[in-house]
């Protein structure tokens, strides 16, 4: 594998120094005006290839209207100008060649927008949810009822992901990878979720959810890669926009966040900042069934109530520095400092059922986290022929996560018979975890030939994470250090990476082939248990699109794919972590990765009506699996691998124009799930099956003087996951929006959850567990936003680029 990448290292060098070689080139000037002959400056001017439209170069005129293009390949062209007050307007075609070198291309003029008199602004915009196959695009940007939202929140309403009892986020069922902006987010599990709660809506642009992603993206995630695009500018100059929002629920809340872009002809500077204070409320309410040894059973009903708070100081800031028109390079810092606590008050009543308890236990926990990221990527790209398209880049990358935490729980028993409270407990655990990333990435992009491409490129990325924890028990008024249950936890894995997409398209046919091949070296070491668990494999990754136009109206896509799903870090440590007396969680060494393959096949209609049916096979699923100790009266929640599951499903994708003004658009997820695993005391196999259905409607009402009504409903029908089986999900959020100051400044109230359904409600009754749970996290809320965008409109966003930072990175913390 190390072979492989030194060689393609060693093919990008050379190609390399072909992006110095002299092109044909040719220069382009024009002159832009109004119906009266008037000049027309910082209009926006952009040649384009005949053939597909396709963005050559983009400029802005000069105060005297002019516009010139430099070092411009031979080819064939026409020229856009659009400017906001005027219709855009188009040139002639025209060559570039040896011949005519230098071309000084008539005036166009624009004219003016006639002013509608319609009583009601249509405006065109882009469906609340688009698919096809492979991928769902939920668009955010113009969602009234996004605002006061977090990403967790509107995740909760994307066909096919589920939000399960411990706010992890999965896709019918399966892990996945998340990505911001094309980048890792560093976390899993708690630390995702926190981050994801920490996410304003209003700074999300759109939700990609990537089910079979080429082999250019990392193998992680069985149910593929959901990928966060938050809001850009738009080509030089400056633009930025700042968001605030005010949320009222059982606690008040605000964020405030807010991006700027400044491009000149030889850098772009850009950055993005997010600031909030988030107190949520938690309920959560156990019930369990304990055999006793005299074969009588004993009920615990345990309620609980969380304080949580979390607060969040997202940086981004980076810089492209155009070397010349065909190279560029770039660097990028982000980073946060968040903090996250809360007060958890349990109640835990035993006794028989319908009778009053024998006993009661009152416990509080308290946790103090601090955490915090930096990472840093530079970026090399080079355009080796800008007719061709044929392109090559660099990736380098550090990242460096630390998490503080402090947990304090406090119980006593309180005796019914006695009337007295007796045995008090106090345990305190302080610990900590840093994850070191360091990864390495080259990409090369070369066509071959007008109508097939070649895309490869190499990887290395090496990780490093420690985990300290120590258990301090009172004893005797004061905390006395517990060997016995402290541990220090250390990782090591290093991945080395290679893939080769070939793309090729036949008359209506498009057709891509993929490879990826991953090698894994991993060692896991448990000092206190003297547990060390190495492995050394390696993977191949097919991967397969094929998508045929039959007419003008009707299409057909195929996508097929095999990905890997590879324990957290914390899975792997095998010490324990309490929740409170009787919830404890404990770690897997011996946890292995899990395997699907996946086929896709979608029908659309019109480009727009889409039917997409969707087959999984997963091996080795990993998955929470509870064991219940009678004779403490403790549940102990670990990670094991299932044997088997399998996935089918549907999903049609239906919008409407009801009305010129009224848009619906309406998403159907029908799937049926199996799961076959083994019974860990008996090794008789276990199965499992359920039919489940999503229904989601968002109605968007278009009004007089730039007013928006808009109206999303849901209904996710009672499911099952491993050994748990969630009941119904539904709900239905509105919001109006209005618009002003030429649509610079927008304000939108909402209000969410009025059916008060935000909930998980479930059980797992499986061997002598017999649980019921009912979760909730979310409480109605009434939402205020504003926000302004200033600056030009027209100002071409960074570089949205995917840095080297890889899978591992997403399962830190």
């Amino acid at each position: 594998m190390r072979t492989i990448i030194v060689a393609l290292g060693m093919l990008f060098c050379a190609l390399t120094t072909l992006a110095q070689q002299p092109k044909s080139t040719g220069k382009i000037t024009l002159t832009i005006t109004d119906p009266e002959g008037k000049p027309l400056p910082f209009t926006s001017v952009m040649v384009r290839k005949v053939k597909d439209s396709l963005l050559v170069k983009g400029e802005l005129t000069t105060v005297t209207g002019s516009c010139s293009f430099d070092n411009i390949a031979y080819g064939h062209y026409f020229i856009q100008a659009s400017q906001m007050g005027y219709n855009t307007s188009y040139s002639k075609v025209f060559q570039l060649d040896g011949a005519h070198k230098s071309l000084q291309l008539d005036t166009i003029r624009l004219n003016t927008l006639g002013k509608n008199l319609q009583a009601v602004n249509v405006t065109a915009q882009k469906p609340f949810i688009e698919s096809s196959a492979g991928k769902t695009v939920m668009n955010i940007e113009n969602s009234v009822s996004a605002a006061g939202n977090t990403a967790l929140d509107l995740l909760r309403r994307a066909p096919g992901v589920q939000v399960d009892n411990n706010e992890n986020v999965t896709l019918k069922g399966q892990s996945v990878t998340v990505m911001i902006d094309g980048k890792l987010t560093y976390l899993s599990g708690e630390q995702l979720t926190n981050l994801l709660k920490t996410t304003p809506g209003e700074s999300i642009a759109s939700i990609e959810i990537l089910t079979s992603p080429s082999a250019k993206y990392d193998a992680a995630g069985n149910g593929g890669i959901i990928n966060i695009k938050t809001k850009k500018g738009k080509m030089t100059g400056i633009n930025g926009n700042i968001n605030a929002t005010l949320t009222q629920s059982r606690y008040g809340r605000y964020g405030i966040s807010g991006n700027i872009n400044w491009r000149t002809e030889k850098f772009n500077l850009f950055g993005n900042f997010d600031q909030g204070d988030y107190p949520r409320q938690t309920t959560r309410h156990y019930t369990r069934s304990l055999l006793e040894k005299d074969g009588s059973t004993t009920f615990l009903d345990q309620s609980i109530f969380q304080r949580n708070r979390f607060k969040n100081n997202y940086l981004k800031i980076g810089m492209d520095y155009f070397i010349t028109e065909k190279q560029t390079i770039g660097v990028l810092a982000n980073g946060y400092k968040n903090a996250f606590s809360n007060q958890i008050f349990s109640t835990a009543n035993l006794g028989q059922q319908n009778m009053l308890p024998d006993s009661t236990v009152n416990s509080l926990t308290t946790n103090n986290n601090k955490f915090d990221n930096i990472a840093l990527n530079l970026n090399y790209k080079a355009i080796i022929d800008t007719a061709g398209g044929k392109e090559i880049s660099f990736d380098a990358d550090y990242a460096q996560f630390n998490n503080h935490r402090l947990m304090q729980l406090n119980d006593s028993l309180y005796d019914a018979k006695t009337q007295l409270n007796r045995n008090p407990n106090s345990i305190r655990t302080t610990g900590g975890t840093q994850v070191i990333i360091k990864s390495l990435k080259a990409d090369l992009s070369w066509p071959l030939g007008k109508e097939s491409k070649l895309e490869a490129g190499a990887k290395a990325s090496f990780v490093t994470t420690t985990n300290l924890l120590q258990f301090d028990s009172l004893a005797n008024g004061s905390f006395k250090p517990s060997p016995s249950l402290s541990d220090q936890f250390n990782y090591q894995e290093d991945i080395y990476a290679a893939y080769a997409t070939y793309k090729k398209q036949l008359h209506k046919t498009n057709v891509q082939l993929g490879l990826r091949v991953e090698n894994t070296v991993s060692s896991g070491h448990s000092f206190t248990t003297e547990t060390n668990v190495k492995r050394n494999y390696t993977d191949f990754f097919p991967n397969i699109n094929i998508e045929q136009k039959l007419n003008d109206k009707n299409k057909l896509s195929l996508a097929m794919s095999r990905r890997i799903e590879r324990p957290q870090y914390g899975q792997l440590n095998p010490f324990m972590f309490y929740l409170d007396k009787y919830t404890y969680f404990k770690g897997n060494p011996f946890l292995k990765p899990q395997y699907s393959n996946i086929a896709e096949l979608a029908y659309t209609f019109k480009d727009k009506y889409i039917v997409t049916f969707r087959y999984s096979r997963i091996k080795d699923m990993m998955e929470e699996f509870i064991i219940q100790d009678d004779s403490t009266k403790a549940s102990i929640s670990t990670e094991r691998n299932y044997d088997k599951t399998d996935i089918y499903s549907a999903l049609f994708t239906l919008p409407f124009q009801v009305t010129k003004w009224w848009t619906s658009d309406n998403n159907f997820d029908f799937s049926y799930n199996q799961y076959r695993f083994e019974d860990p005391a008996t090794n008789d196999p276990y199965y499992r099956y359920n039919f489940n259905y999503y229904l989601s409607s968002t109605n968007t009402i278009t009004l007089p003087k730039d007013f928006k009504v808009e109206v999303m409903g849901y209904y996710n029908s009672p499911f099952i996951f491993g050994i748990f089986k969630g009941y119904a999900q539904y709900n239905l959020n509105v919001g109006v929006q209005k618009m002003f100051l030429n649509k610079n400044a927008t304000v939108k109230l909402s209000y969410n959850n009025i059916l008060r359904n935000e909930s998980y409600r479930g059980s797992a009754d499986f061997a002598n567990l017999h649980l019921n749970i009912f979760n909730t996290w979310q409480f109605r809320t009434v939402n205020l936003s504003f926000s302004y965008k200033f600056g030009s409109a027209t100002i071409k966003a960074a570089r949205e680029r995917k840095t080297g930072t890889s899978d591992e990175q997403n399962r830190a913390g």
